[in-house]
């Protein structure tokens, strides 16, 4: 038992929250072997009492006159574990490396257990890998969200509001690094799924690069090769491009350079010199940005198991981004397509939500009129309009009927649950496939539509 073992189990018998998360969806076998027994015992008090367990009771739990020799076991690992000096603040970290740990022992048991291939058991072999494959799921996956009361809430509330007075960036989101988002929201948190909305070739795809190489890069600048600040891992699926194609584009818009002359090898000394230091970032840098050229009709459920098998080796992304909706399918018997399309929806908001991760996406719109320009809404989602129930926050693309001879990029948001709606211009730099922020933002106070606090204020007022 190492010191992964000991941060565990000094945070379940002292932080009852942690402990009732750990009960609910955790079980002893994350554990080195050493560990199974007391494991189980304050696990199963947890979940008994619903209050972490303390040396006496766990000792009257094993009747000592008939187990003397684990009565003692318990003892002595329960003082060990209570003088490991330990921040919880660290917990959910050593969470995920002693799930990481677990699954990889998993497989090398699996490796071990399947044996020769030319004396191969088939049936009990597949029968090993879906039973593996299902406990690794398992043990990644969150059982439940959040639950509390508002009376439970009243101290949380307060922490966090004098915390924010002391550091205004305090429980703030992740930054896209686009004024009208960022303002309205102060940056985007786990569990949300943000839609890009637009007409054929109105720029979504580029609109959902630029946006998450934002959020990779954070606050941090391509001449810095260590000290770095915030960012983000980032998975991307590219269900519309290939591979090559997608990181031909990321490197021009990274090092702002022509993608042409990327893709024609006619970069010039300037432009060589900016795609080294790209890459000598990109080298340096302590966060990821992968991309997985996937098939289109691929699932929720694959790319659930996708995103699985990425925390696995690189840890569990912040961002997951999908290019884009509408070339989804889902397992399903729906015949209409727009049951189908809300249907994905859904299934990408429940993987934001299940596993704590931010998703942007991208969807199609057919405006009504049959019209290829003007100022677009909800009401102009192709095939469903109920994807827009499964969203946090749409924004839509506005097309102008000399869009391409327009310097500036037209946004505006839609939907968005946290905040006012705001719109904004972005900066295009085409040939470097960028769209830069601008700092000119709409200051109108718009609202959601499902938001009433403007009625009731007049309400109060009357």
């Amino acid at each position: 038992m190492n010191d992964l073992d000991l941060s565990i189990l000094k945070t379940i018998l002292t932080n009852r929250k942690y402990a009732l998360e750990f009960a609910h969806d955790c079980n002893e076998k994350l554990f080195d072997t050493s560990a199974w027994r007391f494991a189980k015992l304050v696990i199963e008090y947890t979940k008994t009492y619903k209050e972490c367990a303390t040396k006496r009771v766990l000792i009257e739990r094993i009747d000592p006159s008939k187990n003397k020799a684990f009565a003692e076991h318990t003892e002595q690992l329960f003082d060990k574990v209570m003088a490991f000096n330990y921040d919880d603040k660290e917990y959910k970290h050593d969470l995920a490396k002693i799930k990481k740990r677990y699954s990889e022992k998993l497989i090398l048991n699996l490796k071990e257990n399947i044996g020769d291939l030319d004396k191969i058991d088939l049936k009990k072999s597949v029968s090993d890998i879906q039973s593996t494959l299902n406990n690794i799921k398992n043990v990644n996956q969150i059982g439940s969200y959040k639950k509390g009361n508002l009376k439970d809430y009243a101290d949380d509330f307060r922490n966090t509001y004098n915390n924010k007075i002391k550091d205004p960036n305090y429980n703030a989101g992740v930054k896209t690094g686009y004024d009208f988002i960022d303002r309205a929201n102060s940056g985007l948190k786990s569990g949300e799924l943000i839609i890009f909305a637009g007409i054929t070739s109105s720029g979504k795809s580029l609109l959902l690069m630029n946006t998450a190489i934002q959020m990779w890069m954070g606050s941090n600048e391509l001449s810095m090769t260590s000290n770095f600040n915030n960012g983000s891992n980032i998975l991307l699926f590219s269900l519309e491009m290939n591979y090559e194609d997608y990181m031909q584009r990321a490197i021009a818009r990274i090092a702002m350079v022509p993608q042409k002359s990327i893709r024609d090898a006619t970069l010039d000394d300037e432009q060589k010199a900016r795609v080294a230091n790209a890459f000598k970032f990109v080298k340096n840098y302590n966060k990821h940005f992968t991309v997985i050229d996937l098939p289109r009709k691929a699932t929720p459920d694959a790319l659930e198991n996708m995103i699985d098998d990425y925390a696995l080796q690189y840890g569990k992304p912040d961002v997951v981004v999908i290019d884009y909706l509408n070339l989804m399918d889902i397992d399903s018997d729906a015949t209409d397509d727009w049951l189908v399309q809300a249907q994905i929806s859904e299934g990408v908001h429940e993987i934001a939500r299940a596993k704590e991760v931010i998703v942007l996406s991208a969807v199609q719109l057919n405006p009504k009129g049959g019209g290829k320009e003007g100022n677009f809404g909800i009401k102009d989602f192709r095939r469903s309009t109920q994807i827009s129930d499964n969203c946090d926050m749409i924004v839509v693309i506005n097309t102008r009927s000399n869009e391409k001879h327009c310097p500036d990029f037209s946004v505006e948001m839609v939907k968005n649950r946290r905040g006012e709606l705001t719109s904004g211009k972005l900066k295009k730099h085409m040939e470097c496939c960028a769209l830069i922020n601008d700092v000119y933002v709409d200051s109108s106070t718009k609202t959601d539509p499902e938001d009433i606090s403007e009625q009731l204020n007049k309400i109060k007022k009357e």
